[in-house]
């Protein structure tokens, strides 16, 4: 097989079955997330089709990789499968390449930011040097995940509130975080308070404001999904026509278009603002990280598993029935809509990058090895990419079933199968933070945590 053949085949996927709109844009340098805006999920149906229709196996391994940059990388990609299980030589390998990306790839993780809102509220805490940021995000690995009216997984919900992340806030860092949003207020209404807001901002003062992300086509995003909600911080620039942006999530900053921007927020799928002023913070103390991690931290069960798997349940278990026993389902929650129902997976698994902070302050408090660190670093990668191997299967059963009309009920073992080793491996995770925090503890003089301790700070 040739790689000219791939690079067809990429582009026939991209043109006919993805019907993605920037074709125009399609060559073999083109950047498969800047140039033809494919977020993780589109790559995974790309993949997927190229695999039926070239008959070449992608290894679960591949589904992180990150040499998929290009359509050129990718197809280089295809071609070493291909040669791999044909027999030939494999060629087009840029192991330089390869080599600078996983550089690339350990220092972005140096500083994780997983959760937008808890990235822009951290951004004062981390340029105070008498605090630590990284305990807040306690409260992000197993942070609420949400099942719509279709069962289909969403990482943003007109239900969410962050009321337990603002109270805890303050109670660590003395930072009082104010809502300027009024959900009974026009978006008319409440842009104009906005830029009153921006107008009176002090140097110390920090506005934020969801807007989506979507409508901001000329940022880079990996996810591009639309709507895409997303909190950002803002300020007036030295132009009248230009906000400046500062979106830690993404780690971006740089002025965008002002009506650009106010266009962002006027989104129907968005809604939320809030202040919050640096000159605020205090450190946290001892008692108060310990009562948030109390407070945090889940044992007995890992949600996001658990909804994941309730999800493919409801999609799937009915159709294992003979047709004339299957119990009443939505039209929407049949094995053909797995896919769109798992959809939102990616932007909510990065979330178990937090195990990651949690682990950090504690190594860091107990001077532990650097090694064991680093051990724990790559289960949690594992943990992170397990959803994406689970998310890509359940595509498949959805692929099979619009062709077949039945379920494969392999692919479905080979699910249940890895939900099982997620759940394995993030108790793994959470059983070595608890021990490091049960030291943490001796440390500092607190007492053992009781189960009684749990049950009141879960009634805060």
């Amino acid at each position: 097989m040739k790689k000219t053949t791939i690079i067809t085949a990429i582009y026939q996927t991209l043109k006919e079955q993805l019907n993605i709109p920037q074709i125009e844009a399609f060559s073999e340098n083109a950047r498969l997330n800047e140039d033809l805006y494919l977020d993780s999920v589109l790559l995974l149906q790309l993949l997927l089709n190229l695999e039926i229709e070239l008959g070449i196996d992608v290894p679960d391994s591949a589904l992180n990789n990150d040499d998929f940059e290009t359509v050129s990388s990718l197809a280089d990609f295809m071609l070493s499968q291909y040669n791999q299980t044909s027999g030939a030589p494999i060629t087009n390998i840029d192991s330089k390449k390869e080599s600078e990306e996983a550089v690339d790839t350990a220092e972005e993780f140096e500083d994780i930011k997983v959760h937008c809102f808890v990235s822009c509220v951290c951004e004062i805490i981390k340029a105070d040097p008498r605090v630590d940021h990284r305990p807040f995000y306690f409260g992000v690995w197993d942070a609420e995940v949400v099942i719509d009216d279709n069962s289909c997984l969403a990482y943003h919900s007109s239900t969410l509130n962050h009321d337990f992340f603002k109270a805890w806030y303050q109670k660590l860092y003395g930072v009082p975080i104010h809502s300027w949003y009024q959900h009974d207020a026009s978006k008319a209404e409440n842009i104009k308070a906005l830029i009153k807001l921006l107008n009176n901002k002090t140097d110390n003062q920090q506005v934020m404001v969801m807007l989506d992300m979507f409508r901001l086509p000329e940022r880079e995003n990996k996810f591009n999904q639309n709507p895409f909600p997303h909190y950002v911080l803002l300020e007036n620039s030295e132009d009248p026509s230009a906000l400046y942006m500062s979106d830690p999530d993404f780690r971006w900053e740089g002025t965008q278009d002002k009506l650009q921007v106010l266009h962002a927020i006027e989104s129907p799928a968005v809604a939320g603002g809030y202040y919050f002023n640096s000159q605020d913070i205090v450190p946290a103390e001892l008692h108060t990280i310990y009562d948030y991690f109390i407070a945090c931290f889940n044992a007995e069960n890992n949600p996001m598993t658990t909804s994941v798997k309730k999800i493919i349940d409801i999609h799937t278990l009915p159709f294992l029935q003979t047709p004339s026993r299957q119990p009443s389902y939505k039209e929407n929650q049949t094995p053909e809509h797995l896919g769109d129902a798992l959809a939102q997976l990616p932007v909510l698994a990065i979330r178990k990058y937090a195990y990651e902070h949690g682990l950090a302050y504690f190594w860091r408090e107990l001077s532990l090895s650097d090694d064991e660190f680093e051990s724990w670093c790559d289960v949690i990668e594992e943990l992170v990419s397990g959803y994406k191997q689970i998310q890509y299967r359940a595509m498949k059963i959805a692929n099979f079933y619009k062709i077949e009309s039945s379920l494969n009920q392999s692919l479905l073992t080979e699910v249940n199968t890895l939900l099982e080793l997620q759940n394995e491996r993030e108790f793994s995770i959470k059983s070595r933070l608890y021990e490091v925090f049960l030291e943490w503890c001796q440390k500092h003089n607190f007492g053992t945590p009781t189960k009684n301790d749990y049950l009141m700070e879960s009634m805060i």
